[in-house]
């Protein structure tokens, strides 16, 4: 059976919460490892490549929180950019450097990410194919993981009810994305 590897984000910013890590606790698919990344430029990627030498899963799935989007966002691009204006998790404030010296600007991930944003979409969640990932951690650690021999993709997911703002701001129930990314891992087994 095809394992898949799937990352989560801590939280990050002063925050006590990050709706990633939270919701990655919940998944209950099977064949499915699980990992918390620190936000962190650096550790986040290392911690990566390591997990992905040592358990040889078919596919990757990282996760990350959007905080303003308002559907499952499949990222298909990762640029070879850090630029924030906050800083990560180590207190390395990137501004501008690159993710890897001398690499391409920009990877793209080989799934087909339109078909997987229709299945979900199909169930009566907002989900879309997304052009780009940011450029704090998430597009970063996407980055690395696009370098590496193996199906990848970043997918963000909106604030939930605990992590908004305030209620008038966007936000997925935590719930509904445990099933947008359900339905995600399920489609994925199948095609890998």
């Amino acid at each position: 059976m095809n394992k898949i590897l799937v990352t989560a984000f801590n939280a990050f910013n002063g925050k006590g919460y990050n709706p990633s890590e939270q919701l990655l606790s919940l998944l209950d698919n099977e064949n499915i490892e699980k990992v918390v990344l620190p936000t962190s430029y650096k550790r986040a990627a290392q911690i990566l490549r390591m997990k992905v030498e040592e358990t040889k899963p078919s596919a990757v799935i990282c996760m990350g929180l959007a905080s303003g989007r308002i559907a499952i966002s499949l990222e298909f691009v990762a640029l070879n950019i850090k630029d924030a204006s906050i800083p990560d998790n180590d207190n390395e404030k990137a501004s501008g450097e690159s993710v890897i010296p001398g690499a391409p600007n920009a990877l793209f991930t080989s799934l087909n990410l339109g078909h997987y944003a229709k299945i979900i979409r199909d169930n009566n969640i907002p989900c879309m194919v997304s052009y780009h990932a940011g450029t704090f951690v998430c597009n970063s650690t996407y980055y690395h993981l696009l370098t590496l021999d193996i199906p990848g993709v970043f997918i963000h997911i909106p604030d939930d009810e605990k992590s908004v703002s305030s209620k008038d701001k966007p936000y997925l129930p935590l719930e509904t994305s445990k099933m947008a990314i359900s339905i995600f891992i399920e489609e994925l087994k199948k095609n890998l």
